[in-house]
């Protein structure tokens, strides 16, 4: 439900985030750090929630049933530009 997916994910912030910007850090964005919010934060939230409805009421995106690009070893979607696409023959197990 949605409780145990907002569990997830903070922690999932909580245990990577600092991470990530650890590595913008060192392509060397030179960003205001003192700025940065997560999706989530209190005061983010709804700004988040009203992009993604304005988003979709322009078909500019859209809701199915399926991720695209699923890891199963991260158990997480993960973007196109992290994929290595290997074109496989048959069924796997």
């Amino acid at each position: 439900g949605r409780e145990r997916f907002l569990e997830e994910a903070w922690k999932w912030k909580n245990e990577k985030g600092d991470h990530i910007y650890e590595q913008i850090k060192a392509l060397g964005s030179s960003c205001d750090w003192s700025r940065k919010v997560f999706t989530l934060d209190k005061g983010m939230f709804y700004a988040v929630e009203e992009a993604f409805i304005r988003l979709h009421e322009k078909k500019l995106i859209y809701r199915s049933t399926r991720l695209v690009s699923w890891s199963c070893t991260l158990k997480s979607a993960i973007s196109d530009i992290e994929v290595e696409k290997t074109e496989l023959k048959g069924r796997t197990l």
